[in-house]
């Protein structure tokens, strides 16, 4: 098997010594959260199987267990490395959880590039006394806001050669912030069974657009429902369907609408939330928010904004604001409000779950 030496932190182990450091680390009843999911991916990819089990984030249905083959993961980490010029004199930057995809494929990228892998604790500042210049970087989007928020920290992101932003939607503000970035920033199309992103949209400077672009090799259908269906064969052995409503621009870019799982149908008009939701992210900066929809007599399926931890007296401020934002079929019937929202290990908001709690005091 290839691919079984690793630069970890500027220094260089062999795939023996990589085993009896795994080994070391992996003993100590001290060792954090981060660091032991880093090490036991590690040692799962130095065993002699062939596959390697990884879970879905459960953001969209229950959490599943997949069984990818390690080539696979190599194929995708090549594309990757490949697409962002990556070599041996890279460093890559480790600020996620080894437990998820995101996480596990920064690892592949630096075995298959020999990049230098650096690695920090997932926190909200993880680029605070950051020294070394990053070439590449994985990030979710709360780390990201997180990074703009400061000056210090703000000046080390914009010299990170290129950043990748997924794992939850980017809101309108974020966008915004990171259109004025002066590196290279995109966000992702991905998922678990892809072995992370198969596209890329550009969201800095000059280069914003709303299209996402497709890595070499990757081939994109339509199915009935007007979802992508995604030929990967480097990736996955069989087509994957997936819910995420688009429109295909030309054979290497397409535009994403939604999820076919949270399309609205009130009146006979078909409305996509996550678009409503693009468009009123700026008159909600501070909450935690998502479109979903109610059964209604009248329309079959009302429209309504639910919002995470907003004091009552706020609310009639923001329905001002988003009536005047807002067409007359996507302007919500009603607006809730929830203490807290149900989510996934990794942050991203199950949005049936969360309406759930709603329908149960109706």
């Amino acid at each position: 098997m290839q691919y079984q030496s690793l630069k970890l932190n500027g220094k260089n182990y062999s795939k023996d010594e990589l085993v009896l450091l795994v080994k070391s680390k992996l003993e100590q009843n001290k060792l954090s959260e981060y660091e032991r999911s880093l090490f036991s991916f590690i040692k799962e990819w130095l065993a002699l199987g062939i596959t390697i089990k990884l879970k879905t984030s459960g953001s969209t249905g229950v959490p599943k267990r997949v069984t990818v083959r390690k080539e696979q993961m190599i194929a995708s980490a090549k594309m990757t490395c490949k697409y962002f010029h990556l070599t041996p004199k890279s460093n890559l930057l480790l600020c996620l959880s080894a437990d998820f995809i995101a996480g596990k494929m920064m690892v592949i990228r630096a075995l298959v590039s020999g990049a230098n892998l650096i690695v920090v604790e997932p926190n909200g500042n993880l680029l605070k006394g950051l020294k070394q210049k990053i070439d590449f970087l994985a990030m979710v989007p709360l780390q990201v806001e997180n990074s703009l928020s400061g000056t210090a920290t703000r000046k080390v992101f914009e010299n990170i050669t290129s950043v990748i932003v997924g794992g939850a939607a980017i809101s309108h503000s974020l966008e915004k912030a990171v259109s004025k970035s002066r590196n290279k920033v995109y966000a992702t199309f991905a998922m678990t069974e892809t072995l992370s992103h198969i596209a890329l949209r550009k969201l800095s400077r000059k280069q914003k657009t709303d299209v996402f672009e497709l890595l070499p090799g990757i081939k994109i259908k339509r199915d009935k429902r007007g979802c992508m269906v995604v030929n990967a064969l480097k990736l996955n052995d069989n087509s994957i369907s997936t819910n995420d409503v688009i429109e295909i621009v030309d054979k290497n870019h397409f535009r994403w609408l939604g999820r076919y799982d949270n399309v609205i149908n009130s009146g006979g008009i078909k409305i996509f939330p996550e678009r409503i939701e693009g468009k009123i992210s700026k008159l909600i900066p501070n909450n935690r928010f998502f479109i979903a929809s109610l059964p209604d007599n009248k329309l079959g399926e009302k429209v309504v904004l639910v919002i995470e931890g907003m004091a009552v007296n706020k609310v009639n401020e923001v329905r001002n604001k988003v009536e005047k934002t807002l067409s007359k079929y996507e302007r919500p019937k009603d607006y809730l409000v929830l203490k807290e929202f149900i989510e996934t290990p990794n942050g991203k908001v199950k949005r049936q779950e969360t309406l759930k709690l709603i329908k149960n005091y109706l």
